[in-house]
């Protein structure tokens, strides 16, 4: 997973990494990710929530606030989204049924 990630104070870019790593796209894979590319850019660990990983698999980005994190922070967001060599957007696959998403109907024979 390639992942881009940014760290903003108001709308000014005050840091960034391009993090390659072979991690899985699955919710511990998105997490190992995350763990390894704050560590990498000695940002606080924000407290991931499923909804963040739905957004991520959903749109390729996810963004933090100070609120999501334990620590006090000196920025206003960091930002992680998915980096695909085409430019096309590559959709994690998904695990389960989101809380979203409405139960499959059954089908009617007739």
């Amino acid at each position: 997973m390639k992942l881009w990630a940014k760290v903003l104070r108001g709308d000014k870019l005050t840091a960034d990494i391009i993090y390659e790593g072979e991690h899985a796209p699955t919710r511990a894979g998105f997490r190992d990710a995350v763990q390894a590319v704050c560590y990498a850019m000695d940002v606080a660990t924000p407290v991931l929530l499923p909804a963040h990983y739905e957004r991520f698999s959903a749109f390729n980005r996810v963004k933090f606030l100070p609120s999501d994190f334990i620590e006090e922070v000196d920025f206003t967001s960091f930002v992680i989204e998915r980096v695909t060599e085409d430019g096309k957007k590559q959709p994690a696959p998904k695990e389960g049924r989101s809380a979203h998403e409405p139960a499959p109907r059954p089908r009617r024979r007739g």
